[in-house]
């Protein structure tokens, strides 16, 4: 078994083509996806023998059968072929024989990919990851979150003030796939070797500087209502969906109500950050949201949020009308 990290699995390719059987697993699919664009790219040479040659099955709609069958085949059109199972923890194997057997005997010209939220420990997932070339694909913590981007803006030789990729985390959140998007349009837009700063980032994105999520989580930490409503209601005017403000929102308070916990034992700020591995940046807002409230009350406010997200589901109550009393709740508490 060979485990890689996502840094140096592309420059890895490029020194084997005897490699066969990848597995890419983990909850981030962004880095999953840019994984298997980099095995496409070691595959197929010639862009038109991937439209003959890449074949792509669900474990929630295919069987193994069909897997085991497309990697046995030869292709028609061009020297190997591309074989890709996603969501293989959620596949239904029977037959794990079978399975295995293909595994330890593959189609020298076939290579598989297997990607997975959650890698089993099962015989049969043991087996595969044993034989393949392995990459765990995890979130980024916060902090990394920044340096992801400080090496994305350095890569095309241009140069970034931290203050305008907090400004776009702080807008977009932890999606990566969004991160991506906006920053490659950012970048192709001002040229290699030029400045990101906070001007810039603000004029391309069209985010305000006081409109976003953490402002929003800021002011309700507060207890500020009036300003809470104002950036709640623009934050859903500008399609910001209440679906993924309420989980933000729930990891803010879990956070406070853990940290509230570990200071209950009277752990100081470095060895709550050690318990909890953060960084002093990611949990600044934490610890001064904690002075606000009482192990109680944060208990009240992320039952709120729980009841919020249901009536979001069930009800006929408009969202801003959800988030409204939501914030009643949080600041009158």
């Amino acid at each position: 078994m060979k485990k890689l990290n996502i840094a140096n699995f592309s420059k890895y390719l490029t020194t084997t083509t005897t490699d066969n059987l990848f597995v890419f697993y983990g909850e981030e699919r962004f880095f999953i996806d840019q994984l298997i664009t980099a095995v496409e790219r070691y595959v197929f040479k010639e862009s038109a023998d991937k439209q003959t040659s890449y074949q792509t099955f669900y474990g929630t709609e295919n069987t193994l059968s069909e897997i085991i069958s497309a990697c046995m085949s030869f292709s028609m059109f061009s020297e190997r072929k591309l074989v890709v199972v996603k969501e293989f923890d959620k596949l239904k194997v029977s037959d794990t024989d079978s399975l295995i057997k293909y595994i330890l005997h593959p189609q020298k010209s076939t290579v598989l990919v297997f990607t997975a939220d959650k890698w089993g420990n099962t015989k049969v997932f043991q087996e595969i990851l044993k034989n393949a070339v392995s990459v765990p694909c995890k979130s980024l913590r916060d902090e990394e979150i920044y340096v992801w981007l400080y090496n994305k803006v350095k890569s095309v030789n241009s140069r970034a003030d931290r203050e305008s990729l907090v400004f776009l985390v702080e807008n977009i959140g932890n999606n990566l796939l969004r991160l991506n998007t906006e920053i490659d349009k950012i970048l192709d837009y001002i040229g290699p070797g030029s400045k990101l700063t906070l001007d810039v980032v603000t004029e391309l994105t069209g985010f305000s500087r006081e409109v976003n999520i953490f402002n929003f989580q800021k002011c309700l930490a507060q207890k500020n209502f009036e300003n809470s409503i104002k950036i709640g209601i623009q934050l859903l005017e500008q399609g910001e969906a209440l679906a993924g403000i309420l989980p933000m929102l729930f990891g803010f308070y879990r956070k406070i109500w853990m940290v509230k916990t570990l200071r209950s034992k009277k752990l100081r700020n470095q060895e709550i950050l050690q318990q909890l591995d953060g960084t002093a940046y990611a949990y600044q807002d934490i610890f001064l949201a904690e002075e606000e409230f009482t192990l109680e009350q944060i208990g009240f406010i992320m039952e709120k949020i729980l009841d919020a997200e249901v009536q979001l589901k069930s009800s006929q109550r408009k969202n801003d009308s959800i988030l409204t009393m939501l914030c009643y709740y949080i600041c009158h508490n």
